[in-house]
């Protein structure tokens, strides 16, 4: 089976990186990319095509330190072809405080590390996933012979697809509404399951990494599903050992509530409409809205449709028109000025910069 393969290629891995560290001589310079080069050229990685399960899009035009690099891109970890990538953690690796600009679990498959963020530090043992945001502060730290995946996804895929599937999910809408609804508070989200190494969250792992690394034309599409598999299994599994910030308060998930009204009704709805929905009063739904987010509805309202407006823009050919139909607004004009207003350009120079190829 592929993921008794993956298995056992990370546990080759990790004992190489550990033979590695030991036979350095000590010339183990681990600011310098040098290091993760050289270790990258081995003969067992090089032999079986295993570069990528560490760098995905490893080159060597590198420069030659790496501290200098403390916020990683997601075009230069992510193929462009894919919502998502995958890869081991080098254990040998310079534990080095840095943020990325996409969403990141950090699962820990085997053995145990430390996880360190500007306000906390969190001991991960076997089982561990942790969600990080966008802009987090962070730095890893795995002890000898542990096994730490990395799951990388782009944001936009959060926003437009995966967060529309588990809207159901208090904790996780909370997380993501904070995330993507409030960016003074992006270092203090997070979602850790305790999974106690549950066989279902491990196996859907492992192969949720092999079709990354062996996949066809058809991987994107498995994959996404593989990483919903994972989630739902996630909270099947572990509702009562999912830890966060705080606990939700009534405010957040009214909140909840009135972002999956606005999400899922976001060509007709109002305010008016919303407070209907929530059984509360018009007055409130905006006091709830200003605490939580920090914004009004007629923002978030217009927020919901320009990203739905950016994927169909990137993602098909449909005209303005049709576009500014699909998504609520009154006429094309109208869905242009508030595009141009939101992002400095207009759709069409928009779906030129951006578009993905059909």
């Amino acid at each position: 089976m592929l993921t008794e393969k993956m298995d056992h290629i990370l546990q080759v891995l990790t004992s190489l990186e550990e033979f590695y560290k030991e036979n350095s001589e000590g010339k183990l310079a681990l600011q310098e990319y040098s290091t993760y080069t050289k270790f990258l050229s081995s003969n067992y990685i090089k032999k079986n095509k295993l570069i990528r399960i560490y760098w995905p899009q490893y080159s060597e035009q590198t420069p030659k330190y790496i501290t200098g690099l403390t916020e990683i891109d997601e075009n230069l970890l992510i193929l462009e072809d894919l919502n998502m990538a995958i890869t081991k953690h080098i254990n040998f690796s310079l534990d080095l405080m840095h943020s990325n600009n996409y969403f990141q679990c950090i699962y820990i498959h085997k053995g145990s590390g430390i996880l360190t963020l500007p306000n906390k530090t969190f001991q991960l043992s076997d089982g561990d996933l942790f969600v990080m945001p966008p802009d987090t502060m962070h730095s890893i730290k795995m002890l000898d012979g542990s096994i730490c995946i990395y799951v990388m996804i782009r944001r936009r895929y959060i926003e437009s697809v995966f967060f529309e599937l588990f809207h159901h999910n208090p904790p996780l809408i909370s997380f993501f509404n904070k995330v993507l609804f409030d960016e003074t508070k992006q270092d203090s989200n997070y979602i850790l399951f305790h999974t106690s190494n549950n066989d279902d969250v491990r196996e859907t792992m492992l192969r949720l990494f092999s079709e990354y690394m062996w996949g066809d034309e058809f991987r994107n599409n498995i994959m996404e599903c593989y990483l919903k598999l994972l989630f739902s299994f996630l909270f099947r599994h572990n509702q009562s050992d999912i830890e966060t910030p705080t606990p939700l308060s009534n405010i957040e998930l009214h909140f909840n509530g009135i972002m999956n009204h606005i999400r899922k009704d976001f060509r007709s709805a109002t305010l008016a409409s919303a407070a209907e929905y929530m059984h509360l009063s018009k007055q409130y739904i905006c006091r709830i809205i200003q605490q939580v987010s920090g914004s009004s509805f007629s923002k978030l309202l217009i927020d919901v449709k320009l990203k739905k407006a950016v994927q169909y823009l990137s993602e098909s050919n449909l005209k303005l028109e049709e576009i500014a139909d699909f998504t609520g607004f009154t006429d094309v004009s109208h869905f242009s000025r508030t595009f141009k207003t939101h992002f400095g350009l207009s759709p069409s120079k928009y779906r030129v910069q951006h578009k993905v190829e059909l």
